[in-house]
């Protein structure tokens, strides 16, 4: 058995999440205002860096992973390690980001690197921190508890960053006289806040990962700090069905999220027509993410991660489709949608605890365990989905006659149903496409995985023996 949770991992385990997500939400609500609106860059300038960051990015997705479980493992542990050395280096890279120096081919290629050097090292932390969850669980139960934490800190970040992002951002352009440099310093502040929860979550987990110089000591069960081949890592993917189908339901999973982050706003200018709502609709839909994401834990626990998956999959679906209905009515609107965000919290969650279990099933199969790698597959899905999104939202509103310049309150029937289309209605077939893909293809029950890790110990004490 591997040691016991410690009080601070069971309290402070994803505050490096919420850290992580407190900086992405910079790029995520902010990027494309700021090439646009702060930075002023030409609008097939700005259609340019954003092509060519997001495919470079997805490229490299399954890459991170590979790294970690492939490359010998740092003095700190295989994956500790990164969360100690990265996260300076994001810091500095980051922030070049959101700047504008020289003239518009040059800027271009200084946000361009700044985004794809810091994704790049911050992915390879962020594969690291959610690798330890198997490294630190025992058993399911606490593979799922460990991710509910991640989740919770996780959902915080987004209350957090609904009061202090672009008014922060703006505030500090103000002060300095530069406005392009009140975003910089704002992506240099969350990306040091990500740095202090990193090194927080790396020193509480101390002694629980093994490191070089304690390789013989390695208590069995913990999983042992080798280098993964290129062919185990292609056996990991191609001999683990769960895996496969749990990527293509998760890529659905991650398109929902996406396009109603794209798509909230379109809402709230055309339908609800009341643009001072969106703040609120980003707090409360943020609050009902925690909800989701505290309870996850304590839902797995009781249903099993994969069941709790189902009935979140399905329950989003059946939320955001119901909405759709009643998107024209404001109050019931935030009902709806609020609930659709419960779902979404809760799926932020036991989603992870799902690739947790298939990384057991993966080391029964092949032998070895590629838990970074598996983990890092997490990417995969994300990353493409973030490129899949930006073809439904401008087709959907090009259908409907959709012109920028025309004034929302003279908006057709026609344009609002698109718009509540996009953000609602097709984002709730793709949680029903998800939700059958997992309930179908996803077959690794919590008692299988029992007996897999079962199996694998025994093989361990074998081999010691």
């Amino acid at each position: 058995m591997k040691k016991p949770l410690s009080k601070a991992i069971k309290n402070f385990y994803g505050i490096g999440d919420m850290g992580f997500a407190l900086m992405t939400s910079v790029e995520l609500f902010c990027f494309v205002f700021f090439l646009t609106n702060v930075a002023k860059f030409s609008l097939p300038m700005v259609a340019l860096i954003g092509s060519v960051t997001s495919i470079v990015d997805a490229v490299l997705s399954p890459f991170y992973g590979a790294i970690i479980s492939g490359t010998k493992a740092l003095k700190w542990g295989r994956n500790r390690s990164w969360m100690l050395i990265a996260p300076p280096v994001v810091v500095v890279l980051y922030m070049f980001q959101f700047t504008r120096i020289g003239p518009e081919p040059v800027a271009a290629a200084i946000v361009c690197a700044g985004f794809i050097l810091s994704h790049i090292i911050w992915n390879i932390a962020w594969v690291g921190n959610v690798s330890l969850i198997s490294v630190l669980a025992n058993n399911p139960e606490e593979r799922s508890f460990l991710a509910a934490k991640r989740g919770t800190w996780t959902s915080l970040a987004g209350v957090f960053f609904s009061y202090i992002g672009m008014p922060l951002a703006l505030l500090l352009g103000s002060v300095t006289g530069n406005e392009v440099l009140g975003f910089t310093v704002l992506a240099g502040i969350m990306a040091f806040l990500m740095m202090l929860g990193y090194w927080t979550v790396f020193k509480i987990t101390e002694g629980y990962e093994p490191i070089e110089e304690e390789k013989e000591s390695t208590a069995v069960g913990a999983p042992k700090s080798e280098k993964i081949s290129v062919s185990i890592m292609l056996k990991s993917i191609f001999q683990n069905p769960p895996l496969i189908v749990l990527l293509i339901g998760d890529f659905f999973r991650y398109m929902v999220n996406f396009i109603m982050t794209a798509a909230a706003a379109y809402y709230f200018i055309y339908v609800a027509q009341n643009m001072e709502l969106f703040p609120i609709y980003l707090l409360v839909g943020a609050i009902g993410q925690v909800i989701g994401a505290y309870f996850s834990g304590i839902i797995a626990q009781k249903l099993t991660t994969r069941t709790a998956a189902i009935v979140g999959l399905f329950g989003l679906a059946a939320s955001l489709i119901a909405c759709k209905f009643v998107a024209m009515n404001i109050t019931m609107f935030f009902v709806f949608v609020s609930v659709s965000r419960v779902f979404l919290g809760l799926l932020t969650a036991v989603m992870v605890g799902l690739y947790s279990d298939v990384v057991v099933y993966g080391e029964w199969k092949t032998g070895k365990n590629a838990n970074a790698f598996i983990m890092g597959l997490m990417n995969l899905s994300l990353k493409t989905a973030i490129i899949s999104r930006g073809t439904i939202i401008p087709i959907v509103l090009a259908a409907a006659g959709f012109v920028a310049e025309v004034d929302p309150a003279v908006a057709t029937l026609e344009l609002k149903t698109a718009v509540i289309n996009v953000f609602l209605f097709i984002p709730g077939i793709f949680a029903l496409v998800a939700a059958f893909i997992i309930t179908v293809g996803y077959r690794l029950t919590r008692e299988k995985v029992v007996a897999y890790q079962r199996e694998i110990d025994q093989r361990k004490v074998q081999a010691e023996i």
